[in-house]
């Protein structure tokens, strides 16, 4: 098992990651609000998400979910989708869910209306096939939903880390130059006539070291370099910091990419 499906094995880290955020963002409107308000639904909408997680999309807006509409929520993990199960509860009835790698999606040409990437386009080994492939499902009026952020997000957290330890890493920089809020266009442009970016405004005030300390250990490589009592000696040094400072300000840099208009390059693949 790699060291991503590792992460990415059951939802536990990215609710870490969640709950962070949930507990002390500066703005009140929601991210997860916020990009549903982003994404406009034609009537019998055909929705595909990759990279669905636990779920938590769906969950926070059932109540403005169409009626009319065919979801799909798709994984490459098995226990992503049986915790979106969970987490969906009664609601749950109301999707199909897939397994499936975005580098070949397994559905025929111009059968698609939406397609959500929330967090993980920066996670395809073949991000240009896999954008290709999206391309490839969506209708000729079909959009993109693809969020993510730039290379200045939880840049302050990275020098928590290294001022404890150099030799310890951690940053998202590397996953921001993959696809982040600078260059996703430009990627996304290849198989799209129109992106556009949406900036979303936000920040974290930090009073707390535990939720910090579980976001920072819900990443793989910092996680095995903290753990057992160092874990306690990092806590211990965040707490510090909180009660000489009376909190830990976080940039928070995301956005969403709307892409419309694929264009046609691909070669035709009307799978069932």
């Amino acid at each position: 098992m790699s060291l991503l499906q590792e992460q990415y094995s059951d939802s536990k880290n990215f609710m870490a990651r969640v709950e962070l955020t949930r507990r002390f963002k500066t703005n009140p409107y929601s991210w997860i609000l916020w990009i549903f308000d982003q994404i406009q639904f034609p009537d019998k909408a055909r929705v595909l998400e990759i990279g669905c997680g636990n779920g938590l999309l769906w969950k926070a807006n059932s109540n403005r979910i169409p009626e009319d509409a065919h979801i799909i929520l798709s994984d490459f993990s098995k226990g992503m989708l049986s915790d979106a199960r969970m987490v969906l509860g009664d609601e749950a009835n109301l999707f199909e869910y897939q397994v499936l790698d975005a580098q070949e999606i397994p559905y025929p040409d111009n059968s698609l209306d939406i397609v959500i990437a929330n967090l993980m386009l920066y996670h395809i080994p073949d991000r240009r096939k896999a954008i290709s492939e999206i391309s490839r499902v969506l209708k000729s009026d079909g959009a993109l939903y693809a969020t993510t952020f730039g290379l200045e997000n939880t840049k302050e957290i990275s020098e928590l880390v290294s001022a404890y330890d150099d030799e310890i890493y951690y940053s998202l920089v590397p996953l921001a130059r993959a696809f982040g809020l600078e260059n996703g266009e430009k990627q996304l442009s290849e198989s799209f006539d129109q992106v556009q970016l949406i900036k979303y405004q936000d920040g974290l005030e930090v009073t707390e070291a535990g939720p910090l300390v579980d976001y920072i250990l819900s990443f793989g490589k910092v996680n095995q370099a903290l753990n057992g009592q160092n874990r306690k000696n990092f806590e211990d040094y965040i707490e510090g910091i909180i009660e000489k400072e009376g909190m830990i300000k976080i940039t928070k840099d995301n956005g969403i990419f709307v892409a419309k208009h694929p264009i046609r390059s691909y070669p035709a693949k009307n799978r069932v």
